[in-house]
C-alpha cells in the first residue's frame, strides 16, 4: 500500500496550516510502503543557505524512503532555496539568529518529536544511512555520523588533515574518542537539544553540541556515506578550521576545566623552570646573577601554582556537576 507524500508530510504534531507548502507539482508523488513509526519518532532537520541546486534532490531522496517529517530552516537564501523547499509538503521556516547556530536554535524550538536528525542540505549526506541512527537513538543523547572520506573527490586532502587535527584536539581536551567531530549529520534527543545553550557561531556549533552531549557521557557514533556536494563550497579549511579550534579551546575551559588548566599549568611551569634554569646556568658560568630573569621566572612559577589551585577547584565543581547530571539522567530514564 502506498501513501501520498501530502498525507504523510507532518512535523511532530503539525497543524494543517504548517502543511501549506504543498504544491500541485508534488501532489502525485508517492512513497514506498514504510512503517509510520519513524515519522512519529523523529524529525529530519535541514539547515540551508543558498542550496537551491541540491535541496530538491535531498528532499526527493528522503521522500523516496518514506521519511516525510522534515523541517527546513533557511538562513535567508538568495538563490531560490526557500521557493524550492516550499514546493514540498513539509515545514519550511526562516531562522532567527546568526549562522548555523541560529538555524539550529530555531530548529530546536520547533521540533516536536522525541528525536531529530540534523543533516546538511548540500547532498553530501546519504539519507539511506538514517536507519543506522534509528537502531541506537533510544540509548543516547547524540549519535554522530562518521563520514567515509576515502574518495578524494568528496573531500580534499587538506580538508581531511584539518578534520583530523580538529577531532584529535577535541578528543584530547574533552576526554572523548570520537572519529569525526565536524560531521554535519547527527541524531539528537529533542529534550536534550532544547536544553542546550549554544554560544558558538558558524561551523564550530557541531563541536559545541558534541561537547555538551559528551559532558553527560551519552554520545556514540555510526558510519555514514559521504558524497560530493552540489553547489559552491562554503567551508574554508584555514579560516573555519582555526575558528573551530578556538571554539574547542573555549569549550574545554567550560566542560573540561581540569584538563584545560592542567595544560596551562604545564606550559607556565615549563616556561618558569626554563627561565630559572637558564639564570642559574649563567650565574654558574659567568658568576653574574640576572635579577630580572630570576624575578620573571619566579613570577611565572607563582602563576603556575595559582592555576593549580584553580584546577583543583574546577575539578571539584565539575565532579559535583557530573553527579547531579547522572542522578537527573537516571531519574529521567525511570
Amino acid at each position: 500500500m502506498t501513501a501520498s507524500i501530502k498525507q504523510m508530510g507532518t512535523v511532530g504534531s503539525s497543524s494543517p496550516r504548517e502543511l501549506e507548502y504543498s504544491s500541485q507539482e508534488h501532489s502525485n508523488l508517492t512513497v514506498e510502503k514504510k512503517p509510520s513509526e519513524p515519522n512519529a519518532l523523529l524529525t529530519i532537520v535541514i539547515p540551508t543557505l543558498n542550496e537551491q541546486e541540491a535541496i530538491g534532490k535531498v528532499l526527493d531522496e528522503l521522500f523516496s524512503i518514506g521519511l516525510t517529517n522534515i523541517l527546513v530552516v533557511d538562513g535567508y537564501s538568495s538563490d531560490g532555496t526557500l521557493e524550492t523547499a516550499k514546493k514540498y509538503p513539509i515545514l519550511v521556516i526562516s531562522q532567527h539568529g546568526k549562522g548555523k547556530t541560529g538555524a539550529l536554535k530555531t530548529a530546536f524550538e520547533n521540533v516536536k518529536t522525541p528525536f531529530m536528525i540534523v543533516m546538511d542540505g548540500d547532498f553530501t549526506y546519504d539519507p539511506s544511512c538514517i536507519d543506522r541512527f534509528l537502531e541506537h537513538m533510544q540509548s543516547y543523547d547524540q549519535i554522530m555520523g562518521v563520514r567515509n572520506v576515502d574518495d578524494k573527490n568528496n573531500m580534499s586532502v587538506l580538508h581531511k588533515l584539518g578534520n583530523k587535527i580538529i577531532t584529535k584536539t577535541f578528543n584530547a581536551l574533552m576526554g572523548t574518542s570520537l572519529s569525526d567531530v565536524c560531521s554535519g549529520m547527527y541524531a539528537l534527543r529533542t529534550e536534550v537539544a532544547k536544553d542546550m545553550d549554544l554560544s558558538s557561531t558558524g561551523f564550530g556549533v557541531e563541536a559545541e553540541i558534541a561537547a555538551q552531549s559528551a559532558s553527560s557521557g551519552r554520545i556514540t557514533e555510526v558510519p555514514i556515506n559521504y558524497r560530493q556536494r552540489i553547489g559552491k563550497q562554503k567551508l574554508s579549511t584555514w579560516k573555519h578550521g582555526s575558528k573551530i579550534l578556538y571554539t574547542i579551546l573555549k569549550l574545554a575551559m567550560t566542560y573540561r576545566p581540569s584538563v584545560f588548566y592542567l595544560i596551562i599549568v604545564s606550559i607556565t611551569s615549563l616556561l618558569g623552570i626554563g627561565i630559572l634554569a637558564n639564570t642559574v646556568i649563567e650565574w654558574s658560568l659567568a658568576k653574574t646573577l640576572a635579577v630580572p630573569s630570576l624575578l620573571i621566572g619566579a613570577f611565572i612559577l607563582l602563576i603556575a601554582i595559582h592555576f593549580v589551585g584553580i584546577r583543583l577547584e574546577a575539578q571539584m565543581f565539575r565532579r559535583m556537576e557530573s553527579n547531579i547530571i547522572r542522578r537527573l539522567t537516571a531519574q529521567r530514564l525511570k
